[in-house]
């Protein structure tokens, strides 16, 4: 089973790329999301170069971002809320101290949003609700959980995505990234005829002839549009991205919806990637949660062909530990499939 391995804010010093490397990840993801896209391709021709000085066969993975409403940029850079806090948010996208106020990157936060609606921010680490719409550019809202949240972290209320505005966006990272020779890219499954150019944009790069296309499933299709997005043979890889997933539909649909997926995409012989909280437990313990040892155990028995660790190894002091877990898991089940069905 392949593992992707995300370089992030706890994992961007050389020598923690270097044990993340030598700890058997096979692919460096870099996720274009964070930062001013110069600022990625900087971290991005570093990781390149130590992937070069220990001649390692591993590839490096570009994920394209898309346009989303975000926090903005406060200086602890992470900050912890408790259930039944309240905070006002405003739009800014830069507040030095969130107890002032929390940032969120968008215009008119105020007319985007109603009271008494339930929003989550990241991957649904924390929850709120809006209980006073102030004016046009600040909410005041209480927190429904005790947790913490990431500066830049999506704050997951819909937005409109404007076509022209996103092929610029991607026209742009990609014109960037091309000198780079990335052997992946990651782009998000939008539309049949949007994604059309969006592909057509990456084809016409000469420097990204063998670059292979990774596309991100991140909301609800039916059984014959992701029968149709796997038959797609632009596509090297289906990624189940369950972070976005279970915030752009009912969670306890998520479990049924990658099994479905996963169905769909062996039935086409198109090899499937998961992502998002695989061994997240391993960041702080020792031992992973048993829900993580079952969910991964049941990943490598349903013949998963990849999958995406992202706050595991981008975050923490220990971002090689969650390799070592998984490739324990990995081949222990591995043996059992052996013996059990000789495979």
């Amino acid at each position: 089973m392949m593992i992707i391995a995300t370089i992030g804010h706890g994992s961007l010093r050389e020598d923690k790329i270097r044990k993340i490397v030598l700890a058997g990840a096979d692919i460096l993801r870099y996720n274009f999301s964070y930062k001013i896209i110069e600022e990625h391709l900087e971290l991005v021709k570093t990781g390149q170069g130590i992937i070069d000085d220990l001649h390692a066969k591993i590839g490096i993975l570009i994920d394209l971002p898309l346009i989303k409403i975000r926090l903005g940029d406060f200086d602890s850079k992470i900050f912890s809320v408790r259930e039944n806090d309240e905070y006002i948010i405003k739009s800014a996208n830069y507040s030095p101290d969130c107890n002032l106020f929390i940032p969120v990157d968008a215009k008119k936060i105020g007319e985007k949003v109603v009271v008494n609606q339930t929003i989550t921010i990241g991957d649904g680490e924390v929850s709120l609700q809006v209980i006073e719409v102030i004016d046009g550019d600040t909410i005041k809202v209480r927190f429904l959980n005790n947790g913490l949240f990431h500066y830049m972290k999506t704050f997951n209320i819909k937005s409109q995505k404007d076509e022209t505005e996103i092929l610029k966006m991607y026209t742009g990272a990609i014109d960037k990234i091309a000198p780079l020779q990335p052997q992946f890219v990651s782009i998000s499954y939008l539309s049949e005829s949007l994604n059309e150019k969006i592909k057509k944009i990456i084809k016409t790069k000469e420097e990204l002839r063998h670059t292979r296309i990774i596309v991100k499933i991140e909301n609800y299709h039916d059984r014959a549009g992701l029968i149709k997005i796997c038959q797609d043979n632009d596509y090297s890889y289906i990624l189940i991205d369950r972070g976005e997933i279970a915030v752009n539909m009912p969670f306890e649909q998520m479990g049924i919806y990658q099994k479905e997926i996963t169905k769909i995409a062996k039935e086409q012989n198109r090899p499937v990637i998961i992502s998002t909280q695989i061994l997240e437990s391993t960041v702080n313990n020792f031992t992973p949660s048993r829900s993580d040892i079952t969910d991964l155990t049941n990943m490598v028995l349903d013949d998963i062909s990849g999958i995406m660790f992202c706050i595991e190894t981008s975050s923490g002091n220990r971002p090689t530990y969650p390799i070592a877990v998984a490739k324990k898991i990995i081949n222990t089940v591995e043996k059992y499939k052996k013996i059990q069905y000789g495979q």
